[in-house]
C-alpha cells in the first residue's frame, strides 16, 4: 500500500516528516564546524513512524470495544496479501468499483442510489479528492461508500450519518478528519467528533525505548484503523508520523496488524540499518591523518584511517579517518574528511534495534558498514554526508 498516497487523499493534513539531509558546505573551517546540523541517513522507514516524548508505559493494554458499525470478523483462514483490500460483494460492502475500467457492480438485490463523480467531487471538496462517492440501496438499508484508490475505500451505514444525504455525508467525510495523535507510551486521540473504541498497546512487540500503538477509531458509522511506532528520543524535539486505514467489511485491525507486522519485520530485516549523523568538533585532525580529542571529555578508543565509505567519500579527499569515540562517557562514532583544505567531522550513532533481543554492541567496523551501505545506496543516491 501506499502510505503516502493514502495520507494525500485521505487525510489532507499529513504529519510532519524528517526532513532530507541538506548539503553541508561553509565559507571556512571554523563556520563549518560551529554549524550544526543532523542529517538522518536510510533506515527502512517504518509505515508509521513517531518520534516524541511519552508518558508511563502501560504494556499490552487492549480495551474491549462496541461491535464496528461496518466491519465484521473475517472467516479466512489466512491473511490477504495486502490490507485492507476491497471486500468481496455483500450486503455489508453492495458495491465494487473496478479503478481501470471505471465499471461499477453491485451485490444481488441492490442498485445504485446516488453517486458524486470527479467534477462534482472537485467542486465540494477540492482537485482530485477522490475518485468516486456512490449509494447503494436494497430498498430497506443504504451504503454509502467513497472508493479513493483500490486500497482506499471507506464505507458507512446511512442511517448512522445523522440523516445525511451522499453530498453531505461527503463533505463531512472531508471536514472531519481523524487526526490522529500519539506519544510514546501514551494513548492515540482523534480529532473531528472520531472516537476510539479499541485501542491495542505495543502490537508490533517492541521493547522500550521503542513503542507502538493502533486504534479503531469511529465516526457515523464509518470506521479507521490506525497504528503508530517510534522511538522515546532521550531529549525533546521530533516529529511523528502514522498510518491510517478505512475499514473494509469483512477484515479487522487484527489481521491488518499481523500483515503489517510481518510486512515491517520483513523490511527491517533486508535493511543495513540507520543513523542519525550530527556535525561535531569533537575530535580533529592531528599529524597525518590521525585523529586526536578537539574538546574536554573526548577519549578516542579505536581509529582507522582511509576507511573505505564509497568513491563519492574518497573522491578528491586529502586525508580521512574513522573512530570510536566516547564524549563525557557515551560511546560514538566519528568520521572525518578533508577536502580542498576544509576538514568535515561528524558523530554518528547508529538507530536503536526496536526488540531489545536484536540490541547488540556493534563495532567500529560495523558502523562503517551501515555509513558505507546508506551512503553508496543507488536508490536513494547515496552520498548525503559529505558533499
Amino acid at each position: 500500500m501506499d502510505w503516502h498516497d493514502v495520507l494525500d487523499r485521505a487525510i489532507p493534513q499529513p504529519p510532519p516528516t524528517p526532513a532530507d539531509p541538506a548539503a553541508l558546505v561553509a565559507a571556512g573551517k571554523k563556520a563549518v564546524r560551529r554549524r550544526q546540523a543532523v542529517a538522518v541517513a536510510g533506515t527502512a522507514l517504518l509505515v508509521a513512524a513517531v518520534i516524541g516524548l511519552g508518558s508511563a508505559y502501560a504494556p499490552w493494554r487492549d480495551r474491549a470495544a462496541p461491535t464496528p458499525p461496518i466491519a465484521t470478523q473475517s472467516d479466512a483462514d489466512e491473511a490477504p496479501g495486502v490490507y485492507p483490500t476491497q471486500p468481496p460483494l455483500s450486503d455489508a460492502s453492495p458495491l465494487r468499483y473496478d479503478f481501470d475500467t471505471k465499471e461499477v457492480t453491485f451485490h444481488d438485490g441492490w442498485e445504485e442510489a446516488g453517486r458524486i463523480e470527479r467534477k462534482e467531487i472537485r467542486r465540494l471538496l477540492g482537485h482530485d479528492y477522490a475518485q468516486l462517492f456512490l449509494a447503494a440501496t436494497d430498498g430497506r438499508k443504504t451504503i454509502y461508500a467513497n472508493f479513493m484508490n483500490p486500497t482506499e475505500i471507506a464505507y458507512a451505514d446511512a442511517a448512522q450519518t445523522n440523516g445525511k444525504s451522499l453530498s453531505e455525508w461527503a463533505e463531512d467525510v472531508a471536514a472531519h478528519h481523524v487526526k490522529p495523535r500519539w506519544s510514546v507510551g501514551g494513548s492515540i486521540r482523534v480529532g473531528g467528533g472520531w472516537t476510539v473504541t479499541r485501542e491495542i498497546d505495543n502490537p508490533l512487540d517492541y521493547d522500550l525505548p521503542w513503542d507502538s500503538d493502533a486504534a479503531v477509531a469511529e465516526r457515523e458509522g464509518m470506521e479507521v484503523w490506525i497504528l503508530f511506532s517510534g522511538d522515546r528520543p532521550k531529549s525533546g524535539g521530533g516529529g511523528q508520523g502514522y498510518g491510517v486505514a478505512y475499514a473494509a467489511p469483512g477484515q479487522t485491525i487484527d489481521e491488518y496488524l499481523a500483515h503489517e507486522k510481518e510486512r515491517i519485520d520483513g523490511e527491517m530485516a533486508a535493511s543495513a540499518g540507520g543513523y542519525s549523523a550530527a556535525m561535531s568538533e569533537a575530535v580533529e585532525f592531528g599529524t597525518g591523518s590521525e585523529l586526536v580529542p578537539a574538546e574536554n571529555g573526548v577519549e578516542i578508543l579505536e581509529q582507522v584511517t582511509d576507511p573505505d565509505l564509497g568513491e563519492k567519500f574518497a573522491e578528491g579527499a586529502t586525508r580521512s579517518a574513522a573512530a570510536r569515540i566516547t564524549i563525557k562517557g557515551k560511546e560514538r562514532v566519528a568520521i572525518a574528511r578533508e577536502k580542498d583544505g576544509l576538514a568535515l567531522v561528524y558523530t554518528i550513532e547508529v538507530a536503536e534495534e526496536r526488540r531489545s533481543e536484536d540490541r547488540s554492541t556493534r563495532s567500529l567496523e560495523d558502523v562503517l558498514a551501515i555509513v558505507k551501505a546508506n551512503e553508496t545506496n543507488e536508490e536513494t543516491g547515496g552520498g548525503s554526508l559529505f558533499p
